[in-house]
């Protein structure tokens, strides 16, 4: 089972962005400008595959942290 922790922690992540995206959209009916073009263009745009990355790493970390864990129990339990 992954580490319940850092699962957590991407499940936070991965709520974040959807709350952020959904707010985003909302500001589309009274800001639609180039500005707000370029702003989403600028930094809005890179979160998500960057999120994603993140989220990747976290369940890998996740995999491994659970892995030394057992390793180390199982190591105790030999001596």
């Amino acid at each position: 089972m992954p580490n319940a922790r850092v699962m957590a922690g991407s499940t936070r992540l991965n709520q974040t962005i959807r709350a952020l995206k959904d707010q985003w959209l909302v500001t589309e009916a009274t800001w639609g400008d180039s500005v707000r073009q370029r702003f989403e263009d600028r930094y809005l745009a890179p979160l998500e595959p960057a999120v994603d990355s993140a989220i990747n790493g976290m369940a890998k970390i996740a995999e491994v942290l659970d892995q030394v864990r057992r390793d180390c129990s199982d190591r105790s339990e030999s001596l």
